[in-house]
């Protein structure tokens, strides 16, 4: 029965080509960098970038230096994990006293005012510690980090969608015993990593194995095993049948824990880590939603003589990620920000433009947390005046600022690198769903409450 989803599913890969080609991004790094600018700054918030993110390299790194120059062990600074905070602050402290050629005289002439002598991780620190092969993280790649670290997930995470939300009533979950469903999220049906990559409507996780199958023929079998043909089908499979397959998975308390245990094997591969990178930067993804907004900067640039800065760039990734980017047709809104670009004689600061881009591109979930998210993106500019609630609903939610990740408006970004569309709507999907699969997944979780 499972063998001809499996012979299929290997025809469907054969059809497929990973593009090789090389983005190489202008701008930010075209002059020598500055070693005195600050890549990251905690201010008294973690910024979680990911366990499996460059920056946990280079904080075991600097662990090791720190310790050997005040005489400690590394473990004195806590577990390379990739959440910049107090403990890796206090390392670059430590480090630089064994290395004063690499603190500024401060950034108003005062050494005691220095970013490295405050903690700060600058492009100078940096290079010290990694080799020319693991360049700095640049803007776009810290304007991705700082998204990350809002969602809270990273590649080893996956959660099942079915009946997640408990009832208002008992407070209960279905798989708690409670007799109704709820769902807050009924098209997703498994949810993966830290982009937040659905087995549901978006397919992302079909796209992922997809191009990291093509990329390593058998690296599915050799993490999923008796599983594997599972996820053929479900990459091979109508909507119907993905959601009957992984409602049946998750049904069953062993094949649910096991799926959650090799999806976190799998997720923790660089390999898949690149593909899961490649879908989110594809043209018909995220990629192309934050190539939409680019479009608008450029028909703004006669007016505001600029390209996008750095954080006007992390504001565009992290609205590609969790909702308000520009529709398909830009002529309207394009139309409406030349008006408000020059309405008065000098041009809205970056800050202004973004609040009120912001302001025409409306969430259609979770409004308060999009105000607390656009928050960290209008912070840092002094003619932005936040309302005391929103600044109060920013802190509650995180209290970031784009500044902590070294990002800033007096920095152009004038291209972002986006990758060709993954192909994987030309895959003719069918039903893949077995009958026991079908009898295995409770009639209510096909038919969800809102919560």
């Amino acid at each position: 029965m499972l063998r001809r989803p499996t012979i299929t599913f290997a025809r469907k890969f054969a059809v497929f080509g990973v593009c090789a080609s090389i983005f190489v991004l202008a701008g930010t790094k075209a002059h020598a960098a500055d070693p005195h600018q600050v890549l990251y700054e905690y201010d008294g918030r973690a910024l979680a970038v990911g366990k499996f993110s460059i920056v946990s390299v280079f904080q075991e790194r600097l662990f090791q230096a720190a310790a050997q120059c005040r005489k400690k062990t590394p473990a004195s600074y806590g577990t390379p994990d990739g959440a910049i905070g107090a403990n890796t602050l206090q390392a670059v402290k430590d480090y630089i006293t064994c290395r004063p050629d690499l603190v500024t005289n401060g950034r108003a002439g005062n050494g005691a005012n220095s970013p490295e002598r405050n903690g700060a991780i600058t492009i100078g620190i940096w290079q010290s510690l990694m080799p020319d092969t693991m360049p700095f993280p640049d803007a776009i790649e810290r304007a991705n980090q700082l998204t990350f670290a809002l969602e809270g997930t990273d590649f080893d995470r996956v959660e099942f969608n079915f009946c997640q939300s408990r009832n208002p009533s008992s407070g209960k979950k279905f798989i708690e015993g409670d007799p109704y469903c709820y769902s807050n999220d009924k098209a997703s049906y498994l949810t993966w990593g830290p982009r937040g990559a659905t087995a549901g409507h978006g397919a992302e996780v079909q796209q992922i194995i997809v191009l990291a199958e093509k990329a390593h023929p058998g690296l599915l079998q050799t993490v999923f095993g008796p599983e594997a043909d599972t996820m053929r089908r479900v990459v091979l499979g109508d909507d119907d049948s993905v959601e009957t397959i992984l409602c049946a998975a998750w049904a069953n308390p062993q094949r649910r824990n096991d799926l959650r245990q090799r999806f976190a094997r799998y997720g923790a591969l660089h390999e898949v880590q690149e593909a899961y990178r490649m879908v989110y930067e594809a043209a018909n993804a995220d990629g192309g939603k934050v190539q939409r907004f680019f479009r608008i900067y450029k028909a703004l640039k006669p007016v505001i003589n600029r390209d996008p800065t750095e954080i006007d760039v992390a504001f565009f990734i992290d609205r590609a990620t969790h909702g308000g980017a520009p529709p398909g047709d830009l002529a309207p809104l394009i139309e409406k920000m030349q008006y408000f670009a020059t309405r008065t004689k000098k041009a809205p600061s970056p800050g202004q433009l973004r609040r009120q881009l912001a302001a025409w591109l409306p969430s259609s979930h979770k409004y308060n947390d999009r105000l607390a998210r656009d928050a960290i993106f209008l912070i840092d500019d002094p003619e932005v005046d936040l309302s005391d609630a929103h600044r109060r609903i920013w802190q509650k939610r995180s209290g970031l600022r784009a500044s902590s990740f070294g990002l800033a408006d007096d920095r152009y970004v004038p291209a972002y690198p986006v990758m060709p569309v993954t192909g994987y709507e030309a895959i003719k999907r069918f039903v893949t769903a077995h009958p026991a699969e079908k009898r295995a997944c409770p009639a209510a979780a096909l038919r969800p409450h809102n919560p």
